[in-house]
Protein backbone atom coordinates (compact mmCIF):
# COMPACT_ATOMS: atom_id res chain seq x y z
CA UNK A 1 0.00 0.00 0.00
CA UNK A 2 2.99 2.35 -0.15
CA UNK A 3 4.08 4.55 -3.02
CA UNK A 4 6.96 3.20 -5.07
CA UNK A 5 10.17 5.14 -5.61
CA UNK A 6 9.08 6.63 -8.94
CA UNK A 7 5.84 7.91 -7.40
CA UNK A 8 7.69 9.43 -4.43
CA UNK A 9 10.11 11.17 -6.82
CA UNK A 10 7.21 12.55 -8.87
CA UNK A 11 5.51 13.88 -5.76
CA UNK A 12 8.70 15.55 -4.57
CA UNK A 13 9.21 17.09 -8.02
CA UNK A 14 5.63 18.43 -7.91
CA UNK A 15 6.29 20.10 -4.57
CA UNK A 16 9.53 21.61 -5.88
CA UNK A 17 7.80 22.91 -9.02
CA UNK A 18 5.10 24.61 -6.94
CA UNK A 19 7.71 25.91 -4.44
CA UNK A 20 5.78 24.20 -1.63
CA UNK A 21 7.44 23.91 1.78
CA UNK A 22 8.11 20.25 2.59
CA UNK A 23 10.47 17.94 4.39
CA UNK A 24 11.77 14.53 3.41
CA UNK A 25 12.87 11.78 5.74
CA UNK A 26 14.85 8.73 4.66
CA UNK A 27 14.38 5.76 7.00
CA UNK A 28 16.69 2.76 6.95
CA UNK A 29 15.66 -0.23 9.08
CA UNK A 30 18.48 -1.12 11.45
CA UNK A 31 19.90 -4.64 11.70
CA UNK A 32 17.74 -6.17 8.93
CA UNK A 33 20.75 -8.18 7.69
CA UNK A 34 21.05 -9.78 11.13
CA UNK A 35 17.36 -10.76 11.05
CA UNK A 36 17.76 -12.20 7.55
CA UNK A 37 20.87 -14.12 8.60
CA UNK A 38 19.32 -15.50 11.80
CA UNK A 39 15.75 -16.14 10.67
CA UNK A 40 15.78 -16.17 6.85
CA UNK A 41 14.74 -13.77 4.12
CA UNK A 42 11.04 -14.61 4.42
CA UNK A 43 11.15 -13.39 8.00
CA UNK A 44 12.96 -10.23 6.88
CA UNK A 45 10.35 -9.64 4.17
CA UNK A 46 7.56 -10.12 6.69
CA UNK A 47 9.23 -7.64 9.01
CA UNK A 48 9.55 -5.04 6.22
CA UNK A 49 5.86 -5.47 5.37
CA UNK A 50 4.85 -5.00 8.99
CA UNK A 51 7.12 -1.97 9.35
CA UNK A 52 5.65 -0.44 6.18
CA UNK A 53 2.09 -0.96 7.46
CA UNK A 54 2.93 0.61 10.81
CA UNK A 55 4.69 3.53 9.14
CA UNK A 56 1.69 4.19 6.89
CA UNK A 57 -0.79 3.86 9.77
CA UNK A 58 1.19 6.27 11.96
CA UNK A 59 1.60 8.88 9.22
CA UNK A 60 -0.81 11.66 8.37
CA UNK A 61 -3.02 11.20 5.33
CA UNK A 62 -1.26 14.15 3.67
CA UNK A 63 2.17 12.50 4.07
CA UNK A 64 3.71 10.54 1.21
CA UNK A 65 5.04 7.22 2.47
CA UNK A 66 7.04 5.16 0.02
CA UNK A 67 9.42 2.26 -0.29
CA UNK A 68 12.67 3.65 -1.57
CA UNK A 69 14.50 0.35 -1.99
CA UNK A 70 15.79 -2.56 0.08
CA UNK A 71 15.17 -1.66 3.69
CA UNK A 72 14.82 2.07 3.01
CA UNK A 73 11.65 4.11 3.11
CA UNK A 74 10.96 7.76 2.24
CA UNK A 75 8.48 10.00 4.04
CA UNK A 76 7.51 13.36 2.51
CA UNK A 77 5.74 15.78 4.82
CA UNK A 78 4.05 19.05 3.87
CA UNK A 79 5.44 21.12 6.73
CA UNK A 80 8.56 22.92 7.85
CA UNK A 81 11.43 21.32 9.75
CA UNK A 82 9.88 22.02 13.15
CA UNK A 83 6.63 20.26 12.20
CA UNK A 84 8.50 17.40 10.56
CA UNK A 85 10.68 16.89 13.62
CA UNK A 86 7.57 16.60 15.80
CA UNK A 87 6.04 14.14 13.31
CA UNK A 88 9.21 12.02 13.29
CA UNK A 89 9.30 11.93 17.10
CA UNK A 90 5.69 10.74 17.12
CA UNK A 91 6.43 8.09 14.49
CA UNK A 92 9.38 6.79 16.49
CA UNK A 93 7.10 6.18 19.48
CA UNK A 94 4.46 4.40 17.38
CA UNK A 95 6.48 2.51 14.78
CA UNK A 96 9.69 1.54 16.58
CA UNK A 97 9.42 -1.37 18.97
CA UNK A 98 8.78 -5.08 19.14
CA UNK A 99 7.57 -6.94 16.07
CA UNK A 100 6.56 -10.59 15.84
CA UNK A 101 7.90 -12.58 12.90
CA UNK A 102 7.43 -16.20 11.91
CA UNK A 103 10.71 -17.41 10.43
CA UNK A 104 9.28 -20.36 8.48
CA UNK A 105 7.22 -23.51 8.48
CA UNK A 106 7.23 -25.41 11.72
CA UNK A 107 8.91 -22.64 13.67
CA UNK A 108 7.40 -20.56 16.39
CA UNK A 109 7.03 -16.84 16.42
CA UNK A 110 10.02 -14.69 17.27
CA UNK A 111 9.92 -11.19 18.71
CA UNK A 112 12.45 -8.73 17.33
CA UNK A 113 13.09 -5.12 18.26
CA UNK A 114 12.92 -2.77 15.29
CA UNK A 115 14.05 0.79 14.81
CA UNK A 116 15.50 2.78 11.95
CA UNK A 117 18.08 5.43 11.24
CA UNK A 118 16.30 8.56 10.05
CA UNK A 119 17.66 11.35 7.90
CA UNK A 120 15.43 14.43 7.91
CA UNK A 121 15.86 17.46 5.66
CA UNK A 122 13.80 20.48 4.69
CA UNK A 123 13.67 21.46 1.02
CA UNK A 124 15.25 24.84 0.33
CA UNK A 125 14.32 26.93 -2.72
CA UNK A 126 16.71 26.17 -5.56
CA UNK A 127 17.31 22.57 -4.47
CA UNK A 128 16.55 19.71 -6.85
CA UNK A 129 15.12 16.28 -6.15
CA UNK A 130 18.68 14.96 -6.17
CA UNK A 131 19.74 17.55 -3.57
CA UNK A 132 16.86 16.68 -1.24
CA UNK A 133 17.53 12.94 -1.48
CA UNK A 134 21.28 13.39 -0.99
CA UNK A 135 20.75 15.53 2.12
CA UNK A 136 18.27 13.10 3.67
CA UNK A 137 20.53 10.17 2.81
CA UNK A 138 23.63 11.84 4.29
CA UNK A 139 21.85 12.60 7.57
CA UNK A 140 20.43 9.06 7.69
CA UNK A 141 23.89 7.50 7.24
CA UNK A 142 25.28 9.79 9.94
CA UNK A 143 22.55 8.57 12.33
CA UNK A 144 23.25 4.95 11.34
CA UNK A 145 26.96 5.38 12.13
CA UNK A 146 26.10 7.02 15.47
CA UNK A 147 23.88 4.03 16.34
CA UNK A 148 26.61 1.56 15.37
CA UNK A 149 29.13 3.40 17.54
CA UNK A 150 26.71 3.36 20.45
CA UNK A 151 26.32 -0.43 20.27
CA UNK A 152 30.02 -1.13 19.67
Amino acid sequence: GLANRRNVEERIESRIASKQVFCAAMLDVNKLKRINDQHGHLAGDSLLQQFAQELRAASRTSDVVGRWGGDEFMLVMDCDLSGATAQIERLQKWVFGDYTIRPGKGTGEVKVRVDAAIGLTEWQPGETLKDVVEHADAVMYKRKEEARAQYA
